[in-house]
């Protein structure tokens, strides 16, 4: 999920697993922990677009490399807590997560990554004001056994989180490189983050021996952990709605899937795969009629498939799309490739359907060129337009 909401979680079962020992330290590292994995988005430096896609929650979200980390992370931090200047560990730790932050913000350049920067550098502040500028600072009293398993957790719950939206995550590398997504909940959903989030910064302003401070994350745990059950039964019931909805139709369809669309869990969209075509359409919780109006869309032309099927580039964006995809020729040397598991959205009702997830991939001989994300988005659609069709469609209007 969005990156803000894989630091509450971190940084909250840290503080379950070791707060009352070790206090907003615990926050702190669990924070951090929940930070790393996302950090491969730097792989867009160095690598291509199509291979950064497929390396992004690749082997960083693999639950051996948690393992791993959380072993060595956790030996490292008790150890500099032991160290004579252990006074400045906390502040070791904070500059470790800002540059962290930093790295995402420059390199997604999203709204969310602004976020949460302005939070955790506002948070960094106050927790050196409060912890590391007095004179009774002590030293954390934790064994190296429990700070890796206070890594271990924020660690591993990242990626498990990650497996429940439609983007996937290689979970199980390196012995399998199936995406496992579960697909119930969007990449970012203010619903679960943040309730989540109130309660771990309540918490925060209690003493760590607080049984305040203890109700109030839990708290947050349990609010997020119902709303993930919710979204989970939800999505039972959305997969029946559209199970109906193609049997009403008269569509025969080898497999489907459903995913919630962005920022909520009550407009979801439909794909379904017949020999011939795909099925698609929406389906909000609020509709008059209990029905995904759906509409079709042919396979790719079997000769341009052909043609380009045994190409590094198509096959990986085969593999990541699951074989729900689209392809046609936009140009004589630039190919248009749809994503069909995020579905569609519209600018106003009398706009056509465009599909979310596109790739425009420039053909320059035996060579595939991936063109930037901001080449890639719907023309002319500004983010206000974007948000304002999203509520009317969520709320019902077709």
């Amino acid at each position: 999920m969005d990156s803000l909401t894989q630091i509450v979680l971190g940084a909250a079962v840290a503080e379950a697993s070791l707060g009352r020992k070790v206090g907003n330290r615990a926050m702190v590292w669990g924070a951090i922990a929940g930070t790393i994995p996302d950090l491969d988005v730097i792989s867009n430096g160095f690598m291509t677009p199509i291979d950064a896609l497929a390396f992004h929650r690749g082997i960083s979200h693999s639950f051996l490399t948690e393992i791993i980390l959380a072993a060595i992370m956790g030996f490292l931090v008790s150890k500099m807590y032991q160290w004579r200047h252990h006074k400045y560990a906390g502040i070791a730790g904070w500059s470790i997560l800002v540059l962290s932050i930093g790295g995402l913000i420059m390199k997604s350049q999203t709204l969310n990554s602004y976020i949460t920067g302005i939070v955790l550098i506002l948070s960094l502040g106050f927790l050196i004001y409060r912890r590391y500028t007095r004179v009774s600072y002590t030293t954390p009293q934790a064994s190296t056994f429990e700070w890796q398993k206070m890594f271990f957790w924020s660690l591993f719950t990242h990626p498990i989180l990650d497996c429940f939206t439609t983007y996937g995550t290689q979970f199980l590398l390196p012995f399998s490189s199936e995406r496992i997504s579960w697909d119930n909940i969007a990449v970012a959903d203010p619903l679960y983050t943040l309730p989540f989030l109130i309660c771990l910064l309540i918490a925060m302003f209690h003493s760590r021996t607080s049984f305040a401070r203890s109700r109030w994350n839990t708290a947050g745990l349990i609010i997020s952990s119902i709303y993930m059950i919710f979204t989970l039964v939800n999505k039972q019931y959305i997969n029946g709605v559209f199970r109906d909805s193609l049997e009403s139709q008269g569509i025969k369809a080898s497999r489907f899937m459903t995913t919630p669309t962005i920022l909520n869990n009550v407009l979801w969209s439909g794909i379904a795969e017949t020999d011939t075509a795909f099925y698609y359409g929406t389906y909000s919780l609020f509709d008059k009629e209990k029905k995904f109006i759906l509409k079709h869309q042919p396979k790719t032309n079997p000769d341009l498939l052909a043609k380009y099927n045994n190409t590094k580039t198509l096959k990986t964006l085969q593999w990541f799309s699951k074989d729900y995809f689209y392809m046609n020729q936009r140009l004589p040397d630039t190919l248009a490739y749809y994503d069909l598991r995020f579905g569609t959205f519209k600018i106003s009702k009398t706009a056509p359907d465009e599909f979310v997830f596109k790739f425009d991939i420039l053909n320059s001989g035996d060579q595939f060129t991936m063109l930037p994300q901001d080449e890639r988005g719907p023309r002319g659609m500004s983010m206000s337009e974007a948000f304002a069709s999203l509520w009317r469609r969520m709320m019902g209007e077709l």
